[in-house]
């Protein structure tokens, strides 16, 4: 059986930094309070394409 192995490249470094983040959040504002934070932020990133757009 051959064993593969990968080196980790900048961008996959700073995945478990975000999970970090989101870990943290979840905890402080609980599950509620961690969707109506992400559903704000996609509303917010929606705006800011828009505009750009447009």
């Amino acid at each position: 059986m051959e064993q593969y192995s990968f080196t980790k490249k900048g961008m996959d470094r700073l995945i478990p930094f975000r999970f970090k983040i989101n870990y943290w959040l979840l905890q402080k504002l609980g599950l509620f309070g961690f969707a109506f934070l992400a559903f704000l932020w996609g509303v917010v990133c929606t705006l800011i394409v828009l505009e750009m757009m447009y």
